[in-house]
């Protein structure tokens, strides 16, 4: 082929309709098999789901202008799984409702790309004919029909890759008079698969390897435009992933090495230093395209080539170019520790354009009966992966439709709801079997209006009583639960049955045959009921043995968000009970409410005068009168595990204490279960308005200052933590701790130069910290200071 003289191009009417067609039979049959589906989403799904419900949710409330939306909606995806797929769904969410259904349906939207780009390198590679087989390849593939009817992220990454692959492949051989619009189309395609998941772009590293020498060839004759073309592409890329990446660049790499972590403990793992592990892709890939049909094509393909051997039109360069993205990717593949087939998905369309390419190539006189057997085998394949109608045509597992029902999602859900309207409820979910989970749970939690999250439990066994005082409502369930289990549920299942302060509410037969229960503290740490407006704002406050129990009454305009300044004072000595209005988890609605709640609070007992504060939303005071001669008798001594619901603002004013010992194992581990029990970590920003507001009055206190930074910290406010870690480093300059601190909040800001003079002055007061000396070593890497950061690795 010339690529001079090459045809056009673009999509034609008769192609557009004939691609049309075979999307819409794409859509009858997936449309088919959901209807038939009855099983609520399993794991992954469930999360997925979630975080498409959040971005929905965002989405539906859209105010570009502001910058706290845009923190609010790159939150919705903090993992290596990016926003697109959800922001993407969204528009099908709307249209059809919030639901796993919708979700699964907005697969057609992938579909659809994925069709139209295989159509596209299938013309750039040989013939609109080669396109469309390609198109009617991937169409019918059965690992591609699996991903269809599910709802994971894999499908959106192969229509997005190949979409990506596809401009970029057009950038390079065929765009010669717009060459910088297609590079800048050529960034955008590689920042929305970034945007995806970022470690699909791994699998491109050979073409953008490949790009980048023949620039720096072009720039040494004198030709600066192709590398300024692809700077220009690159740096597109990465103004599109920024946002969201430096919000969340950190979790983003844990969650990468814990996906990592996960998948060499539960996938197969076959190791590239054995031809198992060189030949595991190498035969998956066929029986994902469809055995039968892949075996057909290259038969029929045989044939022809000991005929006669059949023109091909492909340019050899152009050839070698197109395979350098999947021989590339499936390198990267090959070495992974752990195999999955949805590892590759993003390479079989490859496979598809390239059997494509075969059939087109064939100018027979048999060649209509062999393509015609071609469409039936790639329909009846499909039928056989999808529904189990038919011979079997193909090694791939089929993903037949689960007509079994009857997981009470909806009704535990509901439960929870209909006791608690007002507020957004956790339940800590025990089990962890594919029809009952945390993340199905948590996900139809956010269908129901946002009222309750479910998450599981994190406390190591050794601490599991606390885990009582976390929650106010636990699910367990008998018999299997689930492959991720271990004896930890057992032993809280234990904790909650023989607890006073729990009580069965529901329980539900499951389809394994197995029970569900609805557990719920007896007295909940927090109600919320409409009232009578009172004139004002008025308050009262108790003492209740391990705690105290407060109440406040007013418009919920002025209630929702606010927190409470609660300070006790005796002759000379003074303490503070401060926390959020109801734990910061209320949804009220309008008119008046009261808020009555029941949280922990140790004490040395004694008598104690009360003063209460409404800490508003908007930072205002507001003095609450209690009741004339108002004291409190409070009691000595530990209530029993789980009597009450820990005050979370309190234990983050005690971390702050481990941040200031430098007792950071025990402080995260801690925060952990702190983020399970508040789904929304609202315990943060209420912690740092208080804190706020008692350094006011005490602008010295170095414990609030510490517990201060922390919440700055984990809220990812990087120059709020850094100001504050710099007035502790002034305040308390002989604790290397409040060094580190400050030099991890540099590091995350991206400024290793200033993190490096901060660590190398916390290593000096403490040598042996190997924290310190692991974070020394980033920042010199980050400041391309290779001797001092190998000088470190030799230390």
């Amino acid at each position: 082929m010339d690529l001079g003289t090459q045809p056009q191009r673009q999509l034609n009417r008769r192609d557009g309709l004939l691609l049309l067609a075979l999307w819409l039979i794409c859509l009858l049959l997936d449309g088919l098999w959901i209807q038939q589906h009855q099983a609520p989403p399993a794991w992954d799904q469930g999360d997925h789901l979630s975080r498409a419900l959040g971005v929905w949710q965002v989405l539906s409330q859209p105010a570009p202008w502001s910058g706290g939306w845009w923190h609010t909606l790159w939150a919705q995806a903090p993992s290596y799984r990016g926003p697109l797929t959800y922001m993407l769904s969204a528009p099908v969410l709307q249209l059809l409702g919030p639901s796993f259904s919708s979700a699964m349906a907005s697969g057609a939207v992938f579909n659809g790309i994925l069709l139209l780009s295989c159509y596209g390198l299938g013309r750039q590679l040989h013939s609109r004919r080669a396109g469309l087989w390609a198109a009617l390849f991937v169409a019918a593939a059965p690992a591609l029909l699996n991903q269809r009817t599910d709802y994971l992220i894999d499908l959106s990454l192969t229509a997005l890759m190949t979409a990506g692959w596809w401009v970029l492949s057009q950038r390079r051989w065929f765009a010669r008079q717009r060459r910088w619009l297609w590079s800048v189309l050529s960034g955008i395609g590689l920042g929305l698969v970034a945007l995806t998941r970022p470690t699909g772009l791994v699998l491109l590293w050979l073409p953008l390897v490949l790009l980048l020498l023949g620039g720096f060839r072009e720039a040494r004759r004198g030709h600066w435009q192709p590398l300024a073309q692809e700077a220009t592409g690159g740096l597109i890329a990465w103004l599109l992933v920024w946002p969201w990446f430096s919000q969340n660049w950190l979790t983003i790499l844990s969650t990468i090495n814990k996906a990592r972590q996960w998948g060499v403990a539960y996938q197969d793992g076959l190791e590239a230093n054995s031809l198992e592990g060189w030949l595991y892709y190498l035969k998956l890939l066929p029986a994902m395209l469809g055995s039968s049909l892949t075996a057909l094509v290259l038969v029929g393909g045989v044939i022809a080539l000991v005929q006669r051997r059949p023109p091909l039109k492909a340019d050899k360069a152009w050839l070698l170019w197109w395979l350098s993205f999947p021989l590339g990717g499936l390198l990267v593949c090959i070495l992974m520790t752990s195999k999955d087939f949805r590892f590759v998905l993003p390479l079989l369309p490859q496979l598809a354009v390239g059997l494509g390419l075969v059939v087109a190539s064939v100018e027979r006189r048999w060649a209509p009966v062999w393509q015609a057997a071609l469409v039936l085998v790639a329909l009846l394949g499909a039928l056989w992966s999808q529904f189990g109608w038919g011979p079997k045509l193909s090694s791939f597992p089929p993903h037949r439709p689960n007509p079994q029902g009857g997981w009470p999602l909806e009704a535990i859900v509901a439960t929870v709801r209909e006791t608690s309207p007002n507020q957004l409820s956790t339940l800590a979910v025990l089990p962890d079997s594919e029809g009952l989970n945390a993340f199905n749970l948590e996900a139809e939690g956010r269908r129901q209006q946002f009222r309750m999250a479910a998450r599981q439990t994190v406390a190591p066994k050794e601490r599991l009583e606390e885990e009582l005082s976390n929650f106010d409502w636990f699910l367990s369930k008998g018999g299997d639960q689930g492959v991720m289990s271990d004896e930890r549920q057992a032993r809280q299942a234990e904790l909650l049955e023989g607890s006073p302060s729990f009580e069965p509410i529901n329980s539900w037969s499951l389809p394994d045959g197995s029970e569900a229960q609805l557990l719920r503290r007896k007295t909940l740490s927090v109600s919320a009921n409409q009232v009578n407006c009172p004139t004002q704002i008025s308050g009262s406050i108790n003492a209740i043995p391990g705690g105290l129990d407060v109440k406040v009454s007013g418009p919920s305009q002025v209630l929702q968000g606010s927190r409470l300044l609660l300070t006790l004072e005796q002759p000379g000595q003074r303490l503070e009970a401060d926390q959020a209005l109801g734990q910061g988890l209320l949804r009220l609605p309008r008119g008046c409410t009261e808020v009555q709640q029941q949280l922990a609070f140790t004490s040395s007992g004694g008598t104690w005068s009360p003063q209460l504060q409404l800490l508003e939303a908007n930072g205002k005071r507001r003095t609450i009168k209690l009741p004339r001669g108002t004291t409190l008798d409070l009691q000595a001594g530990t209530q029993e595990p789980g009597a009450l619901a820990a005050n979370r603002v309190a234990l983050l004013r005690g971390l702050g204490g481990q941040l200031r010992r430098g007792e950071l194992d025990s402080l995260f581990s801690k925060v952990g279960q702190l983020n399970q029990s508040d789904p929304e970590q609202i315990y943060l920003s209420d912690a740092e308005a208080i804190l706020r507001a008692r350094l006011q009055d005490n602008p010295g206190d170095l414990n609030d200052l510490y517990s201060l930074a922390l919440a700055q910290a984990l809220q990812r406010h990087a120059s709020d933590a850094a100001q504050t870690l710099t007035q502790i480093k002034s305040l308390d300059p002989s604790n290397p701790n409040a060094l580190l601190g400050l030099g991890v909040v540099e590091l995350y800001r991206f400024r290793p130069g200033q993190a490096q003079v901060e660590l190398d002055q916390a290593a000096k007061m403490s040598p042996n910290n190997s924290t310190l000396r692991t974070l020394r070593i980033v920042a010199s890497a980050l400041r391309l200071d290779l001797p001092q950061t190998f000088s470190l690795l030799r230390s």
